[in-house]
């Protein structure tokens, strides 16, 4: 099993897109890597929309507190390892008037700032960096608004987004801020309106990630989307049906060879996965800003810890 194959040995923390948000596992000795951490419920409602050119700050707070660690078949390994976490998420946009393919061109820059706390009542816990900065990423978009798709409004994005991996890294440590790896992810967002007062937006993302600096070790592929429906109880409040998933689609490789963790160590699997859901609230004020509060709970769990992650984003326009 690959999570129970990592326990007590090295791992690392990863950070990735607009996202960003705390999953780590630990790894073998031979080098098995986790994925990056990456945008698992951090932006739903309305996520497809864009303003008026200008600059939007975007925040984000995400805690996340383990409840069970899941194994390679998906089965509950009964650990005693706790990997807790807190993120905070500044993120610039600007959206400009130039015209691309018949929308706006929009750039992103996102900065993570990370606190990682670790226990095991069953046996060793794994060394955390105690430095908080998280990789850097940016992100090149075109937005289109004001379309329609069966007759109702519509509005979607592109985006493509590159990791960069300045964060805080010591090999000497278990768990760091940083992933040492870049990650390139491709994505598309979109809201639909169903009428005045229900709407559906979905964020769906690739993603492919680099070796790690310096190591032959690399994660698998993966997928990882937001999806939300909501529901205007008043014209500023609106209430939400969110979730998340995430699936890896290949194996991870070691120089190369996607089979060398089955071949070497056993693992039958390494591939992660993890379904989010629960409850959210949106409030728009007077001025244009967005406040949305979630609480997800996690199922479905593989190769991975699982367990609550509470979520609160403010998007505040700048013009």
């Amino acid at each position: 099993m690959k999570f129970i194959n990592k326990i007590n040995m090295n791992c690392h923390l990863i950070w990735s897109i607009v996202i960003l948000s705390m999953v780590c596992s630990a790894k073998a000795s031979a080098q098995d890597p986790v994925l990056p951490a990456t945008n698992l419920g951090m932006a739903n409602v309305f996520d497809g929309m864009g303003g008026k050119p200008g600059f939007v700050y975007q925040g984000y707070v995400q805690v996340f507190q383990t409840r069970k660690v899941y194994g390679d078949q998906g089965q509950d390994t009964h650990s005693d390892l706790k990997i807790n976490s807190i993120v905070q998420i500044n993120q610039l946009l600007y959206q400009t008037p130039i015209k691309v393919f018949g929308g706006e061109l929009a750039f992103m820059l996102m900065l993570p700032v990370v606190q990682i706390n670790a226990s095991n009542s069953g046996g060793p816990s794994p060394s955390v960096n105690s430095s908080v900065l998280g990789d850097v990423i940016q992100g090149t978009a075109v937005q289109w608004s004001g379309k329609k798709l069966f007759g109702k409004p519509f509005s979607h994005r592109a985006e493509l987004t590159v990791a960069l991996p300045v964060g805080s890294y010591d090999k000497k440590y278990n768990i760091n801020a940083s992933s040492h790896a870049y990650t390139i992810g491709a994505s598309h967002a979109f809201t639909l309106m169903v009428n005045d007062k229900v709407s559906i937006s979905s964020r769906n993302q690739f993603n492919y990630n680099t070796r790690v600096i310096g190591q032959k070790a690399k994660a698998g592929a993966f997928y990882n989307g937001n999806y939300a429906l909501d529901y205007a109880v008043f014209p500023n409040l609106r209430v939400e049906a969110v979730g998340y998933l995430l699936a890896q689609l290949n194996q991870d490789s070691y120089d190369g060879n996607n089979n060398y963790y089955q071949q070497q160590f056993g693992i039958d699997d390494t591939r992660e996965r993890v379904l989010g859901f629960g409850p959210g609230l949106a409030y728009f004020t007077k001025g244009g800003a967005l406040i949305e509060a979630k609480a997800f709970f996690e199922t479905a769990g593989k190769n991975r810890v699982i367990g609550y992650r509470p979520t609160v984003r403010i998007a505040i326009p700048l013009n």
